[in-house]
């Protein structure tokens, strides 16, 4: 029993040297800016690459977001460079997309990206950081709904008379972490986390747009530029704001109770970056310092694909592309639209399947602990929003700020309920009912991981 006392008081001594050792250390954050608009665009503002580095002691890890709608196929490769290049763990390095549909064409990703955690890594000085969640009820909605036939229906349109009710929530959460230098006190960065699709600029067709910006060879970064032009009128030019998505796959900013067209670039987007900045001023005197203790966790999770027979394939190769539309909003061409999804989903499996990747897809899911009360997730594909309500809802983090579209463009990830109803997102969905839920449970159970192991 003495032995055994000893040794016990020996663990939790050296435990708490471990964790006097890593909170000791200064909280350090780089960020690096990199312009990736191109010459060719018409441009209403610019799209940018923007790194984020976090250092504690031995600790590091890297986050990116990119002003684009998709992350790159070669994304692996992408991320083992740059952990070469900034001496941070592959692991610890998370890419994602704003999944911004007025990106248009921009410059190289793969170089933008290495570049921005080059100069975030160069770029590093002490700062404090303190967090919080605001609130915004008023700018997104679920785009899934109860038809009077039954159905399910993605974006029935405006005033349409056969909706019945939405056929799920939204996530009022506006996620917000601000940082500091440790020096001045100064407002440098924040992170803000919203869960509503990038489509806000984006006109459509003829029958729901007639004004606004939104040509194919147009530009933004949609409404984060606004929410980043607010921070800068309060704290400064060099400020830097980066936006990241939350689990949006079934929420935009489609109010579809009232008239259309709802979207243009100095009207509904700007709106909404101000609703958004709103939201957060009135959240900045509730925040509180936080002492940093970095920590991370990281899970390769092995999802199930869709089933497809070979009648489904022979099926999409023999249709008439002729006959098919991308015009997912006009009523008249819903049916050709969804026939190209499904048609779409065919091939993709095929692929899969062609380059021996089996009946599963390997996506990652990370997590990060900046302090004892905040955390970040990452998830790969468009996410349905109640897999980030779930994982904020049973995260043992007091702040848990949920991302999408991270480390893999993997299409949209539907909850088991969603795949019952049916619908475009899950014509459009690569992987089977029940793969969110798994990057759920894995997201959840490394957050507690990282809780209870709160010096690792």
């Amino acid at each position: 029993m003495v032995k055994l006392k000893f040794f016990l008081n020996s663990f939790f001594l050296l435990f708490a040297g471990v964790v006097f050792s890593q909170v000791n250390h200064p909280l350090q954050m780089g960020i690096g800016v990199v312009n990736i608009t191109t010459d060719t665009s018409t441009v209403l503002d610019p799209l940018h690459v923007k790194g984020i580095v976090f250092k504690q002691g031995a600790e590091q890890f890297a986050l990116v977001e990119c002003d684009i709608i998709s992350i790159p196929n070669d994304i692996v490769s992408i991320r083992k460079k740059a952990a070469q290049t900034i001496g941070i763990p592959y692991n610890n390095i998370t890419v994602s997309a704003t999944h911004n549909h007025m990106a248009g064409s921009y410059k190289d990703i793969s170089l933008a990206i290495v570049e921005a955690l080059s100069k975030a890594k160069a770029d590093l000085k002490p700062v404090t950081l303190r967090s919080g969640v605001g609130q915004q009820f008023n700018v997104s909605f679920n785009r899934r709904y109860f038809m009077k036939d039954g159905s399910v229906v993605f974006n029935p349109m405006f005033l349409n008379p056969e909706i019945v009710r939405p056929a799920g929530t939204i996530d009022p959460d506006v996620g917000l972490v601000m940082f500091y230098n440790a020096t001045t006190n100064k407002p440098v960065s924040a992170l803000t986390n919203f869960a509503m699709h990038l489509d806000v600029v984006k006109e459509y067709g003829s029958v729901y747009q007639n004004t606004g910006a939104g040509s194919r060879n147009s530009v933004s970064a949609d409404y984060p530029y606004w929410l980043e032009e607010n921070f800068r009128k309060d704290y400064g030019k060099d400020f830097t704001s980066i936006f990241l998505t939350g689990c949006c796959g079934n929420i935009n900013h489609w109010d579809f109770s009232k008239p259309g067209p709802q979207s243009g670039h100095k009207t509904k987007s700007k709106e909404i970056g101000d609703s958004l900045y709103s939201s957060i001023k009135r959240e900045l005197p509730k925040l509180k310092a936080e002492n940093a203790n970095l920590g991370s966790r990281y899970k390769i999770v092995n999802v199930p694909l869709q089933a497809y027979t070979e009648a489904d394939l022979n099926w999409a190769r023999n249709l008439d592309k002729k006959s098919l539309s991308s015009r997912s909003e006009e009523p008249n061409d819903r049916k050709k639209f969804l026939d190209d999804v499904r048609r779409r989903r065919y091939m993709a499996l095929e692929s899969y399947k062609r380059e021996g990747k089996g009946n599963t897809v390997a996506l990652d899911v990370q997590v990060f602990r900046l302090t004892d009360n905040t955390a970040i997730v990452t998830l790969p594909g468009e996410m349905f929003v109640e897999f980030g309500m779930n994982i904020k809802n049973n995260s043992p983090f007091e702040n848990t700020i949920v991302v999408e579209m991270s480390n893999n463009s993997i299409a949209y990830v539907p909850t088991k309920k969603a795949f019952l109803q049916g619908g475009y997102e899950v014509e459009n969905s690569r992987i089977a009912a029940g793969g969110g839920e798994m990057l759920a449970n894995a997201a959840i159970q490394m957050l507690n991981e990282l809780k209870v192991g709160i010096n690792n």
